[in-house]
């Protein structure tokens, strides 16, 4: 993470947040100790695989060409084979880093996982990724407010997100989602 730090520092600041939503959503969820310590560091490590993407990829305005895109696609599983030799990494949190992309209607990367097939804490994960990043400064668009935000995550449930999560992620408190 430091080099990712290094390298990008917005990443690194956003898999911050993501871990701090992914901690306040698993206590809202009220998940056992051991699955919310593993989203924690999942989330924390979610992005980890961006450290082998090009910066001019992961800056870049306008629209990504095809091979660029496949590209960043590989960062999931590029993180999660990069993680899965850290000390305290377990698969729990090497499946949160490599299918935080995935769809609840199966059209996510790297494998098209669907619905409950997708882990649960990948889910979680990938609504409070999502929900960062819309919140975030990116230089191709404006940042979401968080009304907005939470009305994209209401309109991608179902397809993008497991519905369930979602609507837990919505009973958390704008306090609570003010990072």
């Amino acid at each position: 993470m430091n080099f990712l730090r290094n390298k990008h520092p917005e990443t690194h600041r956003h898999s911050v947040r993501v871990a701090i939503l992914g901690e306040e959503l698993a206590i809202s969820m009220k998940l056992s100790e051991k699955d919310k310590n593993n989203l924690v560091r999942g989330c924390f490590l979610h992005d980890i695989g961006k450290s082998f993407i090009p910066v001019h990829i992961l800056d870049q305005q306008e629209p990504l060409s095809e091979e660029q895109w496949n590209i960043l696609k590989l960062h999931p599983l590029l993180g999660a084979e990069m993680a899965k030799d850290f000390p305290g990494i377990n698969n729990s949190i090497t499946d949160v880093i490599r299918f935080h992309h995935e769809r609840w209607n199966g059209t996510g990367y790297p494998n098209g996982l669907q619905g409950d097939d997708i882990p649960l804490l990948a889910r979680i994960c990938s609504v409070v990724d999502a929900y960062d990043a819309m919140q975030s400064f990116r230089s191709y668009r404006e940042r979401s407010s968080i009304e907005q935000a939470k009305n994209e995550l209401r309109s991608a449930a179902g397809t993008q997100f497991d519905p369930n999560i979602v609507e837990q992620f919505l009973m958390l408190t704008d306090q609570q989602l003010t990072l």
